[in-house]
């Protein structure tokens, strides 16, 4: 028995140690910096061929927080955890039997007790979520989101933790092991004149239009800009986006061997009907922009490869010629 406990103790003591370590010294590294190496970007891609006035790549113009951090929460989160753990040490593992036993016990109870509180009211969502912003205010930051703008979310850790555990989505994961958890690209809908949609891929779902660029006053995220836009092709764009939402709306839609790197759909279609059946919420724009003359240096080098949405984002690409799509009588 004490050696599970000691077991038990030992692996809190790890998260704890990195949680406290990423609080304290690794605020500005988003999702686990120890997964950090899995989005850099190749450099020998695509571009590297290119003539410099072909090579594009994407600067970050706007970012915006409209979820509340709550640090404070993580504060006590992590003190009364450390407290449980160490009485729980001092209490079953260690060898020997120390005075005070009663209050030891005592300073147990009440730190677990508080421990799992402040779990469960963070988890359900007792906390403050959003941050308040006047309408005003809010155009002033969405006026400056243009079409073809790629919105990288990003997540505070209660929420994600919240989504996960009490709403049971599993896709919130990568909010927590990289720098953004889902990507979208700003479009005009094809549908609805002057509506600015955001085109991204969900689980269950596939490739959509459901959220517009009001969507964003509640979430976390940075918008960033290709150079050169002028270059990409707009009805492309369009079709693209039309042929991708005929082909979605049901469970598989969504590309879930690509989530874990086992497998891509077609992410260079130069035809309407090239486009596959299933793209994560990163391919899907990548292919979009593909279809519509820019190849990102994001592309797959290899069999098992993942791309996640800050590579989209953060690799260079250049413009390519396609061929004309078929004309419609």
């Amino acid at each position: 028995m004490k050696f599970i406990i000691r077991l038990l103790v030992f692996l809190v003591a790890i998260i704890l140690g990195y949680e406290v370590i990423h609080l304290i010294w690794l605020r500005d590294t988003d999702g686990w910096a120890v997964l950090s190496w899995i989005e850099e970007v190749n450099e020998n891609g695509p571009s590297s061929k290119a003539e410099p006035e072909e090579v594009g790549a994407f600067s970050q113009v706007k970012s915006f927080d409209g979820e509340k951090s709550l640090f404070l929460i993580d504060i006590l989160t992590l003190s009364s955890l450390a407290i449980a753990v160490l009485s729980a040490w001092v209490l079953w593992a260690r060898k020997k039997v120390m005075a005070r036993r009663r209050s030891w016990s005592r300073t147990f109870w009440v730190s677990l007790g508080t421990f799992i509180a402040v779990m469960a009211f963070a988890l359900f969502g007792s906390f403050p979520k959003h941050t308040e912003i006047s309408d005003d205010e809010w155009a002033e930051i969405i006026n400056d989101i243009r079409v073809g703008d790629v919105i990288g979310y990003r997540k505070e850790k209660w929420s994600a933790r919240r989504e996960l555990f009490a709403e049971g989505k599993a896709t919130v994961i990568g909010y927590r092991l990289f720098k953004y958890g889902h990507l979208a690209i700003v479009v005009d809908d094809p549908k609805v004149p002057g509506r600015k949609a955001l085109f991204t891929s969900q689980g269950q779902i596939g490739a959509n239009l459901d959220e517009d660029i009001e969507s964003l006053r509640t979430h976390n995220w940075d918008a960033w800009r290709l150079d050169k836009w002028d270059r990409v092709d707009k009805d492309r764009i369009r079709e693209g986006v039309i042929r991708c939402q005929e082909k979605a709306g049901h469970f598989f839609g969504y590309d879930y061997s690509g989530m874990f790197s086992l497998w891509n759909e077609n992410l260079k279609p130069e035809q309407i009907n090239d486009f596959g059946d299933e793209y994560i919420c990163s391919t899907v724009v990548v292919t979009l922009l593909y279809f519509a003359g820019f190849e990102s240096d994001a592309t797959p080098r290899q069999g098992l490869d993942l791309i996640t949405p800050y590579q989209v984002v953060k690799a260079r690409g250049h413009f390519i010629e396609l061929p004309d799509l078929p004309k419609v009588d």
